[in-house]
């Protein structure tokens, strides 16, 4: 009798452990992609807090001093700091110094506030974890597939050259660029108003922004967003400026630091592996050229430009990937007076681009040692090869010359419209206003 109560215990207990098993393991596999997510998203914020610590010249020197200035003259007067970022970081970083200071470290030649480093820091992180979710966003809306969307997010949050710009540069590349990918996202829906005014919020943290404007075109002549819904890059850019107006600003005031960028370096190149790395001029001749690089630049980037146009690529799904990495990669890549960091956009795109054509999978390593050799001369304070000097860039350089073949390469391939198939359309959509417009002048007649 006790033998067939045991046995009967025995034979419930699997029962219930094989049921409670059978349910944990099917929320497990219901919820891997969020579960694995926020896995992920927890590693990658306690990795990069460890790593928070570590100073440079760019925070303690020069934006730890505007948060000292702030808080010495008030918050309210934020905007009279002289400063070449924009107000609305300003402002951001102004409310960040109102924090308690926490103890002051000295770490070699960088003295800093303990608790302003975090608060600084954990800013971008928190802007990193957008980012991230942009990346998921565009994937999941190009492929309908939560797992290669979950794939990106994951990778982006993973990459080491951006780990290495917010946890140890401590630089604020991530807010403007976490700006354009979501108008980048709302490009490819053809959403226009959300594309200008993300757009317009990126202008206005930063003039790197730009850097999106050519495929902002190029969609527009493409007839997937309308020119008329531009107007609401100024108004963003002015509604960034409200703190600014709220504390007694004046209208042109916080215009200036646009100046300010824009004349703060005169180097044809700032490390960055771009076309100008690739040739070392005397001081002299740097001078000469400086003065028709910008033209130069504008020149090559609407050569590509036309030929992409002529090419009647369909504007749809992976093709318009394509164009908008080519072209923000060939706007960097041409324009002078570029920093080490300004491929962090196609850093991320070719991620992006990867996983949506389910191939180009090396482009991934190659844009994060070019951009890394780039990064490693302003984080170390060496070079990558020391005995060529800046020079050892050039690879870096090479590396990127390669990535934007390739994309080249494949918007070359991809599928096309034939100028008679473009024209049957624009002709449906003349004689679709037409008569729209026939019926309105009806309309009000009869009234």
């Amino acid at each position: 009798m006790k033998n067939q109560k045991k046995k009967s215990f025995a034979a419930s207990f699997r029962r219930e452990y094989d049921r409670c098993s059978a349910v944990v393991l099917r929320f497990l596999h219901k919820n891997s992609n969020v579960l694995l997510i926020l896995i992920v998203t927890a590693v990658a914020m306690m990795a990069k807090f460890a790593m928070s610590p570590f100073p440079t010249k760019d925070v303690t020197g020069y934006i730890f001093k505007w948060m000292q200035q702030i808080r010495e003259v008030g918050l309210q007067r934020f905007y009279t700091v002289d400063a070449d970022y924009s107000p609305l970081y300003l402002f951001a970083v102004g409310v960040l110094s109102l924090f308690p200071t926490g103890a002051e470290i000295t770490v070699g030649p960088h003295t800093y506030f303990a608790n302003w480093m975090t608060l600084l820091k954990g800013f971008y992180f928190c802007t990193d974890i957008l980012n991230a979710a942009a990346v998921y966003l565009i994937i999941r809306y190009l492929t309908d597939s939560r797992h290669k969307a979950s794939i990106g997010y994951i990778a982006v949050l993973m990459l080491p050259v951006q780990f290495i710009n917010s946890a140890i540069w401590g630089n604020s590349d991530c807010i403007y660029v976490c700006f354009l990918l979501y108008s980048l996202y709302f490009a490819l829906r053809g959403k226009s108003c959300p594309v200008f005014i993300m757009f317009g919020f990126a202008l206005a943290n930063k003039l790197q922004a730009f850097f999106l404007a050519p495929f902002l075109v190029y969609l527009i002549l493409q007839r997937r967003l309308r020119l008329t819904a531009a107007v609401y890059v100024p108004l963003s850019v002015l509604a960034s400026f409200l703190p600014a107006y709220i504390c007694g600003a004046g209208f042109t005031e916080p215009f200036l630091f646009y100046q300010k960028q824009m004349q703060g370096y005169t180097k044809l190149t700032l490390g960055c592996a771009n076309f100008w790395q690739l040739y070392a001029f005397r001081e002299y001749g740097q001078m000469i050229i400086n003065r028709g690089a910008t033209l130069f630049a504008l020149f090559m980037i609407g050569g590509f430009f036309a030929i992409l146009w002529l090419s009647r690529i369909q504007p749809l799904g992976d093709s318009l990937l394509n164009a908008a990495a080519f072209l923000i990669g060939i706007t960097v890549f041409f324009l002078p007076h570029m920093h080490e960091r300004y491929f962090y956009l196609l850093d991320v795109l070719v991620v992006v681009y990867a996983i949506v054509k389910g191939r180009r999978w090396f482009l991934i390593p190659m844009m994060q040692l070019s951009s890394g050799i780039a990064y490693y001369h302003y984080i170390s304070g060496n070079y990558f090869i020391q005995p060529w000097g800046e020079d050892s860039v050039h690879i870096a350089a090479v590396l990127v010359v390669a990535v934007l073949s390739v994309l080249f390469y494949d918007l070359l391939k991809a599928p096309r419209r034939t100028q008679e198939e473009v024209i049957a359309e624009l002709d449906r959509t003349i004689r679709a206003s037409g008569d729209r417009s026939r019926k309105d002048t009806n309309k009000k007649t009869q009234k």
